[in-house]
């Protein structure tokens, strides 16, 4: 993880752009409060002002085990990185009605 925040920075550093970090929010799994703000806590150590997470809901897949969270605690996941000073919001789901949205895809192959 060190590696991968230090090229995170060093693109920053160069381009003056802001990095962005696409969380798979999975029920259970990486949706609890504390990790929320273990990763606002991070991310604004490392890149400042320079980051953006976009949350993204996973999509029900038939036959997998993991889930959606539920809106409220995408909520406050959302609410709690934000609280770190980290800009974070939850990416607009696209292609679940064809089974083309994020984690439907292998399901299908």
């Amino acid at each position: 993880m060190a590696e991968v925040l230090e090229a995170a920075r060093g693109y920053a550093d160069r381009t003056g752009r802001r990095v962005s970090i696409e969380y798979a929010l999975i029920r259970d799994i990486n949706d609890q409060p504390w990790r929320a703000d273990l990763l606002g806590k991070i991310l604004r150590k490392h890149l400042g002002q320079l980051v953006h997470v976009n949350v993204i809901p996973l999509n029900p897949t038939p036959g997998s085990k993991w889930d959606a969270s539920p809106k409220p605690v995408e909520r406050e996941f959302v609410r709690r990185v934000n609280a770190q000073g980290v800009a974070c919001t939850v990416r607009d789901t696209r292609g679940q009605e064809i089974a083309a949205a994020c984690g439907q895809l292998a399901a299908e192959g």
